[in-house]
């Protein structure tokens, strides 16, 4: 018999795949991207688990969006991201999303730092960052932090990269746990 954790894997996997693919050829994770693996994952859990794989689904759906808007309406990040987020909680659940989120903020780090050496922009990206901070408390005033639309601007990167990263890491982890019970 094939199990849960099996299936939520494999969907996992193949909708971290996809994301990415999608975001490289158009800088964009599309609706129809994200939302298959929302309804799949609702549908596993609820098949699996009943009720309270369903509740645990939408509270994985949930989270993303609640936990990470601000981030979003500071053009921190995209809708898509929240979107992909938001899909990988709807197959793995809230607690699973949590870790998800952690790892890829991680990951987005160690990917920010790499560009950073790399562009040897250490200086300027500091910069931008105090002047950000500096108009927005001067102001008292939000403001965008970044373009997405700035092909130019060199201290982005499409943040799917980092739920990729941090995806696999969660997934590879859990298996790792599994093997272990098993054995």
């Amino acid at each position: 018999m094939v199990d849960r954790i099996v299936i939520n894997f494999i969907e996992g996997a193949v909708l971290l795949v996809l994301a990415l693919k999608s975001d490289i050829q158009s800088r964009k994770i599309k609706n129809k991207v994200t939302l298959p693996f929302i309804i799949a994952g609702l549908l596993t859990n609820l098949f699996f688990s009943g009720y309270e794989g369903l509740i645990n689904s939408l509270l994985g759906i949930i989270v993303p969006i609640v936990f990470l808007f601000a981030l979003y309406a500071l053009r921190m990040l995209g809708a898509g991201d929240i979107k992909l987020l938001s899909a990988l909680g709807a197959v793995f659940g809230v607690e699973g999303i949590f870790k998800i989120m952690a790892y890829s903020f991680i990951a987005g780090g160690i990917i920010a730092f790499a560009i950073v050496l790399i562009r040897k922009n250490a200086k300027e990206r500091f910069l931008h960052l105090f002047n950000y901070l500096k108009s927005v408390f001067l102001a008292l005033h939000i403001i965008p932090y970044t373009d997405f639309n700035d092909k130019e601007d060199a201290g982005k990167f499409p943040f799917a990269y980092a739920v990729f990263c941090g995806g696999l890491v969660f997934i590879f982890i859990e298996l790792i746990k599994r093997i272990k019970v098993v054995a």
